[in-house]
């Protein structure tokens, strides 16, 4: 896992989310932005921290206090994303903001697994039934997060933000602490933005390939109108955002020398179209014996579809097959009533 060190964090999220994220990007970026700026005046480092996620139709900012508070919507929206979304592809970093210097806004961030991230979430969020109000004048207001439900937001229009509380704020303290000291301390290599941006480029790619080959994979007899061809939907939001260039990328990260995006006439999904005889082959290479697919079923057969012998092997066939043959008729036979 990469760790990103005083960085400018506008310029360093933008550059990771135009990796992955296709829609709502400007917008969404912003929103996050705003919420590490409010990170930045505060004073204890429990308040600087925040789990940053982009994913292809969105980024979502969750300040970590609140993530380990359970049943808050920080809490819900992490289990969310690192639980129900197998398909798509989620960047995760926690940031570690550190402060505003000259207009600009710095940070460390830290890569992030959010699957294993939510595991620990599930596993360590402590109890929280507190809503903290802070108002425009200055004051803040505790409640009882059932009531603050019922009310908000008809009398609670002059609020600046709000934040869950916890049950017992040394057992969060302790949680955070443990993360910050036990799993991020000394668990990250050091690397500069440019690198890490340009990995999580060409990851992309392998992202979608991975996805077309693995519905590929669940066909079992060609889909094409001709029926010549295995055909997949490529994900609909990368379709929309990829370009030729990107798109011919993705197609040399497929193991075809015939496959092609299409756009059938009357639809609005790309599809990949991959030639019926290399999915048969590529199937046959990945589990080392030769099949065809017949009614719906695999048969074992003796060569691979179109893939046959070449001449100077073909030759050598043919030449063993005369020596034994010259062999066979050199032996004596049997008579009746003879041993030999």
């Amino acid at each position: 896992m990469d760790r990103i060190d005083n960085v400018d964090l506008r310029v360093a999220l933008d550059d990771i989310a135009k990796n992955n994220t296709f829609f709502h990007c400007e917008n969404d970026l912003a929103i996050s932005i705003e919420q590490m700026e409010r990170a930045a005046r505060q004073r204890d480092y429990t308040d600087k921290t925040l789990i940053w996620v982009s994913y292809p139709s969105g980024i979502d900012c969750y300040p970590e206090r609140e993530v380990f508070q359970k049943n808050t919507r920080s809490y819900n929206s992490v289990l969310y994303h690192g639980t129900e979304t197998p398909g798509d592809r989620r960047l995760a970093y926690a940031v570690e903001v550190t402060g505003i210097k000259d207009g600009i806004l710095y940070g460390s961030l830290y890569e992030t697994d959010i699957r294993d991230y939510a595991k620990g979430v599930h596993q360590n969020a402590v109890p929280s039934n507190t809503v903290r109000i802070y108002k425009d004048s200055g004051r803040q207001t505790v409640m009882p997060r059932d009531e603050f439900n019922r009310r908000y937001p008809l009398d609670l229009v002059k609020m600046a933000y709000w934040r869950h509380e916890p049950d017992d704020p040394a057992a969060l303290k302790t949680v955070m602490d443990d993360m910050w000291n036990t799993h991020r301390d000394g668990k990250y290599k050091s690397c500069d933005l440019w690198s890490h941006t340009n990995r999580l480029h060409d990851s992309r790619s392998d992202f979608y390939a991975g996805q077309l080959l693995r519905d590929l994979s669940r066909l079992d007899k060609p889909n094409s109108p001709d029926k010549q061809g295995f055909m997949v939907s490529l994900d609909g939001r990368a379709a929309t955002a990829f370009d030729p260039e990107q798109l011919s990328r993705l197609l040399d990260k497929l193991p075809y020398k015939d496959a092609a995006f299409t756009v059938y006439k009357g639809q609005s999904y790309m599809r990949l179209v991959v030639p019926r005889d290399e999915v048969h082959l590529d199937r046959w290479k990945q589990q080392g014996k030769p099949t065809i697919i017949k009614n719906g079923k695999e048969i074992p057969v003796t060569v691979p579809p179109n893939e046959k012998p070449s001449i100077l092997q073909a030759l050598k066939d043919g030449a063993e097959r005369s020596r034994q043959q010259d062999k066979n008729n050199n032996i004596p036979k049997k008579s009746k009533g003879m041993e030999i």
